[in-house]
């Protein structure tokens, strides 16, 4: 087996909920030993839906904490904040998502960790970040969709707005936090020092607007609610077929032309009402008229052949039963199968980031509560059965 590309790192994961777990988890994938820590009463994800036929287990927790070794621990005890201390000696990385300045009132503050291993990378996720006036208020995903901006622009034309899916400022989050700890793992090999990381998901979510700032910068124009459309670019739309919906786009002038040929309508090309992406910006709904009336006369496959052989990107709108057994995403393996110990055979979502010299995987199923706390405490800190069990009785793990 190829070593992969976070072999040897050691992560003590405090996180909790989506954000945090969901940085860890691309660790683990990549080969990072992460150790989830957890109260006693279990991470607050464990009671989450759905859950499986004949076992109490989340498979919520199960998809986002695979592959990591699972301890509890009493961090409002001395004790256990002298195991915590004792991890974060061995370890390269701290990963937590409590509210601000809970680290802290816990004595563990970036500064008092640098005192207990001077190399150690804090990498911090909360709704609002470690500064700032809104320090001090915590965050669900939805919040951060909110006041990150993401909401306003999403929905129907006149709906109100709406969620994304998924959890987006959770997905961001994590992602960015897993990116800049490769990036502090890296300024590390060459200097020797730690690092402290902060992501806030409002300003994940802020980050991801692509064009809403440019667009009030250049014109002043707040973007609000569009569907499907791009507003710097058109023809960019879902479209209505007679079975369904495609969605399609013309984002260049070369791809408009082969856009007009798929539709069967070549005139549009030489329409002075559309010579121009301003023009087809501004008169989008006269454009999407024009091209409903060929759309509206096909299914969505016979449309998705007209665009595809005529080089226009589109695609219908898969559901996840289609997605499941759709057979690219079958060969690019997004779609994993595990075995976990109270639920068994579970799918999972796959891994993204594909590397060729030294690729990720899923090698173990997301651990039952406290499963490895006596391996971790035995086999990384050296403590004995006696020393354990002693932990055990005064609650501390």
């Amino acid at each position: 087996m190829c070593a992969k590309a976070l072999d040897g790192v050691r992560v003590i994961d405090m996180s909790h909920a989506y954000n945090g777990p969901f940085c860890t988890m691309q660790m683990a994938d990549h080969g990072a030993e992460v150790i989830k820590v957890e109260p006693l009463s279990g991470d607050q994800t464990r009671n989450w839906m759905p859950f499986y036929e004949n076992s109490s287990d989340s498979g919520y927790y199960a998809f986002l904490n695979r592959g990591k070794k699972g301890i509890t621990l009493d961090m409002k005890s001395d004790e256990g904040k002298k195991v915590f201390a004792e991890l974060v000696k061995t370890a390269d990385v701290v990963v937590e998502n409590f509210r601000p300045g809970a680290l802290e009132r816990m004595g563990f503050a970036y500064e008092e960790l640098k005192k207990i291993n001077p190399r150690i990378i804090l990498a911090s996720s909360s709704g609002f970040g470690q500064y700032g006036p809104l320090v001090e208020r915590p965050a669900y995903d939805v919040i951060a969709q909110a006041m990150g901006g993401i909401m306003s622009i999403t929905g129907e034309v006149g709906a109100p707005p709406c969620k994304v899916g998924p959890g987006l400022g959770d997905n961001f989050t994590g992602t960015y936090l897993a990116g800049a700890i490769a990036m502090a793992l890296y300024h590390r090999e060459k200097t020797g020092v730690g690092n402290r990381i902060d992501v806030a998901m409002t300003d994940a979510i802020f980050s991801a607007l692509e064009n809403a700032l440019p667009f009030y910068d250049a014109y002043g124009e707040i973007l609000g609610r569009a569907g499907c459309i791009d507003p710097a670019t058109s023809p960019y739309d879902r479209y209505e077929c007679k079975d369904g919906y495609i969605v399609t786009g013309a984002a260049s002038e070369k791809l408009w032309v082969c856009f007009c040929d798929a539709i069967g309508r070549p005139d549009l090309v030489t329409d002075e009402r559309f010579s121009t992406v301003a023009l087809r910006c501004t008169r989008r709904d006269e454009l999407t008229e024009e091209i409903l009336k060929t759309t509206k006369t096909k299914t969505v496959a016979e449309m998705e052949k007209d665009f595809l052989d005529n080089g226009v990107p589109c695609g219908p709108i898969l559901d996840i039963e289609q997605m499941v057994n759709h057979p690219h995403f079958i060969a690019r393996e997004m779609v994993l199968e595990v075995e976990h110990p109270t639920i068994g055979k579970m799918k999972i979502q796959g891994i993204p980031v594909k590397f060729t010299e030294s690729p990720g995987s899923v090698d173990a199923p997301a651990p039952l509560l406290g499963q490895h706390t006596d391996e971790v405490l035995k086999c990384i800190l050296g403590y004995s059965d006696e020393k354990i069990r002693e932990l055990r009785e005064n609650k501390v793990i």
